[in-house]
């Protein structure tokens, strides 16, 4: 009866088991979703900030900057979206202000804007040109998932036999007491454990000769080491060959303070919104080339990429001025203050 109920316990705990390493097998990467309750960031259309349709040319010619356009009624530069209105090709860049104004349409562009939207050089195209602006949106929470229900392990041949063999529970009734009484005349056999006590040891031969016994082993007494004593003849272990030099311990207060923030609410230099991210890539690289710490910084606006490329953070208006110096005359005319 001892062995089956045994090798039950034994079959339920391998299929308890067997079910979670089953639970654990697969191993699934998913990209960061916002959870709910959030606060995200995405970009709406400010036609009140600015709001112009109008015919548009590329003259043909290489430029720097990336994607940008410029217009004369323009006050600051902007972040735009420029849509072809005859194609619907569509992509986000910057907002200049035209210093010179030359016979024919009113708006200028690029040459990457003119790739993204489809335009030909010396070609008027008609460009709708609309400003954005970033809002927080908080996303709704989401529902609490409901657990899954746990299922109950399967018994086994051997559990099955165990407890069909099981003795059931007499019923409780009137003659309870008869039968108690009827089996009250019979002795019950009572089993006591007695506990296990150590043989003496035998002793040798001439300890029975001499009448003495086997000396007792003499208790050892241990005290722990001081950690902060060095021991006076411990050495070094040497170094093993190729093996890096150990770095030296910090001394309190020599802790080297983190930069300061900045103060300034544009302290970044931005030197242009790109539409291929090779050409940030080439123009952070030239940044980078010159000294100055430049970074790529990536975007989407109904649905369209982008990647911006900006220089710094600037600690005040002086570094800040020198930024933008040094980035014009890298050849980045329109560079300007940003916050990010």
């Amino acid at each position: 009866m001892f062995s089956f109920r045994v090798a039950g316990v034994s079959l339920v705990l391998c299929i308890a088991l067997s079910g979670c390493l089953q639970g654990t097998g697969t191993n699934q990467t998913t990209a960061a979703a916002p959870r709910g309750g959030d606060v995200v960031e995405r970009d709406v259309e400010a036609p009140d900030v600015f709001s112009k349709r109008d015919n548009a040319l590329w003259d043909g010619r290489p430029s720097l900057g990336g994607v940008w356009v410029a217009h004369p009624d323009v006050k600051a530069p902007e972040r735009v979206i420029i849509r072809n209105t005859e194609t619907g090709r569509e992509t986000v860049g910057a907002l200049f202000k035209r210093e010179r104004m030359n016979p024919g349409p009113v708006f200028q562009v690029s040459a990457e804007t003119a790739e993204a939207v489809g335009m030909l050089a010396g070609a008027p195209t008609a460009l709708e040109v609309v400003a954005l602006r970033t809002e927080e949106v908080r996303t709704a929470p989401e529902a609490e998932p409901e657990p899954a229900p746990q299922p109950e392990p399967e018994l086994g041949p051997e559990t099955e036999r165990e407890t069909a063999s099981a003795p059931q529970a007499a019923p409780q009734n009137a003659s309870a007491p008869e039968d108690a009484a009827s089996t009250t005349g019979a002795p019950e056999e009572t089993m006591i454990a007695l506990p296990d006590v150590e043989e003496p040891r035998k002793r040798g031969l001439f300890a029975r000769i001499f009448g003495r016994d086997a000396p007792e082993q003499s208790e050892i007494t241990s005290a722990p080491l001081d950690a902060t004593t060095p021991l006076p003849d411990a050495a070094a272990p040497p170094a093993r060959p190729g093996a890096p030099m150990p770095m030296p311990s910090p001394i309190a207060g020599t802790t080297p303070a983190a930069p300061a923030a900045s103060s300034l609410d544009r302290p970044f230099v931005q030197i242009g919104i790109f539409s291929v991210e090779a050409n940030a890539n080439g123009a952070a690289k030239s940044m980078r080339d010159a000294g100055l710490s430049a970074s790529i910084k990536p975007g989407r606006t109904q649905g369209n990429a982008f990647w911006r490329v900006v220089v710094g953070p600037a600690a005040s208006e002086a570094e800040r001025r020198q930024f933008l110096a040094q980035v014009k005359r890298l050849g980045f005319a329109d560079a300007y203050a940003v916050r990010r």
